[in-house]
């Protein structure tokens, strides 16, 4: 059974990491566009690429939450602000 290594990569790094997932899928939506594969599949990549920017939202919020908690400046604007509450 192998091991799993922990990441030493940093939270930027992996957020960046994901960022060129996403933009490595987009190139290939164009290619598929240029290639004329059917419509579904293109559709199932938009799909996934709405998800995949969905959990990099999320992982940029948590990281900001994380960030001003340890500066212990969480206020009620703020949390406003980063859940866009009203």
């Amino acid at each position: 059974m192998e091991k799993v290594k922990k990441s030493t990569k940093s939270k930027k790094e992996l957020i960046l990491d994901r960022i060129s997932r996403i933009e490595g899928q987009l190139r290939g939506i164009r290619r598929m566009i240029n290639e004329e594969t059917q419509c579904l599949d293109v559709i199932t990549q938009i799909t996934a690429i709405r998800s995949a920017i969905s959990v990099l939202g999320i992982e940029l919020m948590k990281e900001e939450f994380c960030k001003k908690g340890k500066e212990k400046k969480i206020d009620e604007a703020y949390l406003k602000t980063l859940f866009k509450i009203s």
